[in-house]
């Protein structure tokens, strides 16, 4: 009659029956042992006895983690010693207890030993590694001792007699070798124009010519005359590109080439080889074709 009605009213097979059947059954069973379950198995007493124990190591753990990170603090704090120093004759172990990071010490040592004179308070700024925060901490304790007619002149007016030193002239930097540290010593040549001319260098290969500094953004001509007396090139250590063999990422990256241009050189080279005299018809433009080609191979 059950499945009568239910074949009646829900349309359920006998499959369909049976199944709901079992479900119900297994529903059942599941109930009737959440109810039966608390008079089988009662959980035991739960009793804290030591309490005041386990307190008492709690609190004696926190006293040493504090006193441990107190003295930590301590010590860290009182590794910085800040005094009077000038960054020309500053050794790497006092930069440490001035705050300075090993790294950072030894990069301001390098900065100087390339022959990088301190003139005034700001150029501790041109030390890579050298924060806004420690400079600032720092600027009051500089003190830059100048050397006026074999007298050396400190802040505290006090003469003190001093070696006349020599007059040196500077070896020209070349462009295509030349680190950080020598370009930045070139004079108006400061931080941001050091990166730019590194940069520029990259993507060109290397310079060709010191006319090509013109080429650096923001590079004015002012800027480049300042320069000049003071660069110059060994254009034998360009990179060379291969328009017949290199990739096209390579090839368009060249400051040179642009993307149409390139596009141009494969599609003539997939009819033939390209050479000095078909490049010239396909550049079509003399200007761009002389400085482009130092910097290829055939």
């Amino acid at each position: 009659m059950a499945s009568s009605f239910l074949n009646n009213y829900f349309g359920f097979n006998k499959q369909q029956r049976n199944g709901l059947l079992v479900l119900a059954l297994i529903s059942f069973i599941l109930f009737l042992i959440r109810i039966i379950y608390p008079y089988f198995i009662s959980p035991g007493n739960i009793t804290i006895q030591d309490l005041p124990l386990i307190e008492r190591k709690l609190d004696s753990s926190c006293e040493r983690s504090n006193k441990n990170f107190s003295t930590n603090f301590s010590e860290n704090k009182s590794a910085v010693s800040l005094f009077a120093f000038d960054p020309n004759t500053v050794s790497f172990d006092q930069l440490l207890q001035l705050g300075f990071k090993e790294k950072t010490a030894k990069t301001f040592l390098n900065f100087r030993d390339k022959g990088f004179v301190f003139k005034q308070k700001k150029d501790l700024q041109k030390v890579y590694g050298v924060s806004d925060n420690l400079y600032a901490q720092l600027e009051p304790y500089i003190l830059i001792e100048n050397k006026v007619g074999g007298e050396q002149k400190n802040s505290d007016n006090k003469n003190v007699v001093s070696t006349p030193i020599k007059s040196q002239t500077k070896a020209k930097v070349e462009l295509n070798s030349a680190d950080s540290l020598a370009l930045i010593d070139l004079n108006g040549v400061g931080p941001s124009f050091t990166k730019r001319i590194l940069k520029y260098r990259s993507m060109l290969g290397g310079y060709t010519s010191i006319e090509q500094l013109k080429e650096v953004y923001g590079f004015t001509n002012e800027l480049f005359e300042k320069v000049k007396p003071f660069v110059n090139v060994d254009a034998n250590s360009v990179k060379k590109l291969n328009l017949n063999k290199d990739d096209f990422k390579v090839i368009n990256k060249h400051p040179y080439l642009s993307y149409e241009l390139t596009k141009a050189l494969f599609d003539w080279r997939k009819k033939t080889v390209i050479t000095p005299a078909n490049l010239k018809d396909i550049i079509n433009d003399d200007a761009v074709y002389n400085k482009l080609l130092p910097y290829l191979v055939f």
